[in-house]
């Protein structure tokens, strides 16, 4: 899938505070930032900058801060209260403008980029690992993960809407980082979330779908296991002459099993000609032995339809039926609920 340019070059990174008292972004904002600055861009902070200030910055030093992220990227607009992170609960407080966090165990590997004179943003995975003691639930929590892996962007991360756009982290290097601080304050549920998490979706609703069918029934999922994301499957010669392509990318993937679960949306599954090719790649892939399943826009908002198509890919890949926690139905609905699912269409 292309990736599309970044919204923004780099700036050259001018002296963006009063005094020489650092300040570090950290959660949604560092994420908001990242979204306008390319990671890749950005330089890891080293020696003492690695380390946060035990006494917190001036209110004046973070709204110069904040000023000067945003004329340096024209689009970015950070929210309020902006995260900031410091070392050590001593004068800590929060205000309409600043939102104050301590940060105060020890931190391995890259923590936190630099993008002024004396301004930090924390790393995706550390934004990560802060938003799930910050965050809405468990749930939320896992649809922030999806999009950090993934290739779109959304209010989530403090931005508009975008496909095609690059990951601001992979799942390998999430469970790294955890793995790397386990006594950072939301490490543990940061790494219960990471069994759940797949690289590569392409769009919210995709996201939901993984969960809605991966999740276990505990959560209210169908405990179908979490597939893989937009993964590639090489075509054979007959799939090739059929296609005419040379491989294939599946939504929702169970490669073991030869399982292909397709989300045809409105936008990318309509008109003829997309029509003759969904066709022709279904044909391809059932030459080369699997089995595709389709699951439109309108079936994933009905309960009822979701529940027969789950069915389906339960037999496909020989998951036993057997219910094991209490509650399931009403768990199932609470699932859809905090996913912004319909729960009444049947």
């Amino acid at each position: 899938m292309p990736v599309s340019d970044s919204h923004a070059a780099t700036p050259a990174s001018p002296s963006c505070t009063t005094t020489d008292q650092r300040v570090y972004f950290g959660g949604r904002t560092a994420l908001q930032i990242m979204r306008m600055a390319n990671p890749r861009d950005l330089a890891p902070a080293i020696g003492a900058a690695r380390a946060l200030p035990d006494r917190p910055p001036r209110k004046r030093q973070i709204e110069d801060t904040i000023r000067y992220a945003e004329s340096a990227y024209p689009g970015l607009s950070i929210e309020r209260p902006a995260h900031v992170l410091v070392g050590s609960s001593s004068r800590c407080g929060s205000s309409i403008a600043c939102s104050q966090h301590v940060c105060s165990s020890r931190l391995a590997g890259t923590s936190f980029y630099r993008f002024g004179s004396g301004a930090y943003i924390s790393t995706p995975a550390l934004a990560f690992v802060h938003e799930a003691l910050w965050g809405d639930g468990m749930i939320s929590f896992l649809e922030l993960g999806y999009e950090l892996c993934g290739t779109y962007e959304s209010q989530r991360t403090g931005v508009a809407t975008r496909y095609q756009v690059e990951p601001l982290v992979s799942l390998r290097a999430l469970h790294t980082y955890v793995s790397m601080n386990p006594s950072v304050k939301g490490a543990k549920k940061a790494g219960r979330a990471i069994r759940y998490l797949a690289d590569g979706s392409a769009s919210p609703r995709e996201t939901k779908q993984a969960l809605v069918l991966g999740l276990p029934m505990m959560y209210g999922g169908y405990g179908l296991g979490i597939p893989r994301m937009n993964y590639e499957v090489r075509a054979n010669a007959a799939a090739r002459a059929i296609s005419g392509k040379s491989s294939f990318r599946c939504d929702l993937c169970w490669p073991e099993c030869k399982l292909d679960v397709e989300y045809q949306s409105k936008e990318c599954h309509e008109g003829e000609a997309r029509r003759i090719s969904d066709s022709r790649r279904t044909n391809a892939l059932m030459a080369m032995g699997w089995t595709v399943v389709c699951i439109t826009n309108d079936e994933l908002d009905s309960f009822a339809a979701t529940e027969a198509i789950a069915q389906t890919i339960r037999r496909h890949l020989g998951k036993r039926s057997e219910v094991y926690v209490s509650d399931y139905h009403a768990r199932k609905l609470r699932l859809r609920r905090q996913l912004g699912l319909p729960v009444d269409r049947w």
